[in-house]
């Protein structure tokens, strides 16, 4: 059987920016940095085999992949696939034995090898489409957020401009926000109303009623 060659970006948010985990070979200066990469044998079991080499980073156990491609070589292919954690809840592991990891701002990643910035530039890309198309990015934010939270999670990924009282009428629009009796204290120790996702009325609306054109 040919060996299939994993390639995954992880997407991290990190309170506003998103970031993309690099590893590479300690080889010296001029090693290149590459996406998390490994070979497996099974096809046919190539997404555990992705959570197992992902695991060998940090703890992403519980991470949901999403397949990019599926490109078959002469004597290999090559599966690719991203993922998007808050950088909060996971833990890298740094030092890996002749390993290097960092996490890079997405708008600051450097020359990597082989096709590794074209696959990194078509994952972001198609993160894109998820975050405005479904509520994918909730899972970034604790259950019970505010609209500052919020806005700064979307401007992080979609690398948009907008004011608070805009983007709060957007989202509002679709109701897919329930505004709790709760609020959170800010550190100008004001109160900032807190929200939740309603997840009810998403399933019965559909993905069509999701779509944001900001």
């Amino acid at each position: 059987m040919n060996e299939v060659t994993i390639d995954c970006v992880v997407f991290g948010y990190d309170n506003g920016s998103l970031k993309v985990l690099l590893s590479r070979e300690n080889k010296g200066v001029g090693a290149k940095w590459r996406l998390i990469s490994g070979i497996v044998k099974d096809v046919k079991n190539a997404d555990a085999a992705t959570l197992k080499l992902l695991n060998e980073f940090g703890n992403f156990e519980n991470v949901s992949l999403k397949q990019l491609t599926e490109a078959a070589g002469s004597n290999s292919q090559t599966l690719c696939y991203f993922t998007i954690i808050n950088i909060e809840e996971y833990r890298v592991k740094f030092g890996v034995v002749d390993l290097y990891q960092r996490w890079f701002k997405a708008t600051e990643i450097p020359d990597l090898i082989h096709d590794h910035n074209l696959i990194l530039d078509y994952s972001l890309c198609q993160l894109e489409t998820c975050v405005r198309e479904s509520p994918f990015s909730f899972n970034l934010l604790p259950r019970k957020f505010t609209i500052s939270e919020l806005m700064n999670l979307y401007k992080g990924i979609l690398r948009i401009e907008t004011d608070k009282e805009s983007f709060r009428r957007a989202f509002l629009k679709k109701k897919v926000l329930v505004p709790l009796k709760e609020k959170k204290e800010t550190v100008s120790e004001k109160e900032d109303q807190l929200y939740k996702f309603n997840a009810a009325f998403y399933e019965k609306s559909g993905l069509d009623h999701f779509i944001l054109d900001f």
